[in-house]
């Protein structure tokens, strides 16, 4: 018979089951911090490939995400993959050619010292080459030197070599280099502005509008206070030659 507990309720035999599941988490290499100028020069590329592709349905711009082609794996800074991208909610840090979908279509590199240029001539350009990536660019954005360009189209078998400028068929676009800006332009030859640089221009056209309109009505408003006083001689002469008639 069972036993009252203290409550009053009878006691209860509970059976607990423990079920453990082992989880294979795979190891991702970790990524070297960047340094400040390295992050600017990334960041100002990006702007210009987000504003590019912002124009093509289902591209995606991606930053260091781990790309891995068998055993071998690099994350680029930048890479833009135009059709097929899996949706990035469902990706982690490792985008798997071809498991996870297709080899970027174009690859961005930003060097930053001598040391990472020959990386990206070298071994990072053979890797990207094997996965099937179309073009390579290699930004060479040593400081207080001019940005220099390093470009080639994989898919042809090519190798980088430097040039004035990069013409990436797959985004019909144009990148060149003045001075340490990068500028990219479209087939037409109109240059790209990212929209932060657009949101500046735009403030700086409304400011002159705005003046221009501020000084077109302080013009109007004397005009009109010539046209009243005008009026107002007009009406007092008129007044004086009807006193004079009634004399």
């Amino acid at each position: 018979m069972d036993r009252p507990n203290e409550g009053g309720a009878k006691g209860m035999a509970v059976t607990y089951e423990v079920v453990t599941q082992v989880v294979e988490v795979e190891e991702v290499p970790e990524k070297m911090p960047e340094s400040p100028w390295h992050n600017k020069n990334v960041e100002a590329v990006k702007e210009l490939l987000d504003e590019v592709t912002s124009r093509i349905q289902g591209a995606v711009v991606f930053r260091d995400i781990y790309f891995q082609h068998g055993d071998r794996r690099y994350a680029p800074d930048l890479a833009v993959v135009l059709q097929g991208s899996p949706p990035i909610e469902k990706l982690g840090m490792i985008y798997k050619v071809p498991e996870d979908g297709p080899a970027p279509d174009v690859i961005v590199e930003v060097a930053v010292s001598a040391k990472a240029l020959g990386e990206a001539l070298g071994e990072k350009s053979e890797f990207y080459g094997e996965m099937g990536v179309r073009e390579f660019l290699v930004v060479q954005a040593l400081p207080g030197k001019p940005v220099r360009f390093w470009f080639c189209q994989l898919a042809k078998g090519e190798r980088p070599s430097q040039v004035q400028e990069a013409q990436l068929e797959s985004l019909g676009v144009t990148f060149r280099a003045e001075g340490t800006t990068i500028k990219a332009f479209d087939k037409e030859g109109k240059e790209i502005l990212p929209p932060k640089l657009q949101v500046l221009m735009l403030r700086e056209d409304l400011r002159r509008v705005s003046e221009q309109l501020a000084q077109a009505l302080e013009q109007l408003a004397q005009e009109r206070a010539k046209r009243e006083e005008l009026e107002r001689r007009v009406a007092e002469l008129e007044r004086k030659l009807q006193q004079g008639d009634k004399i």
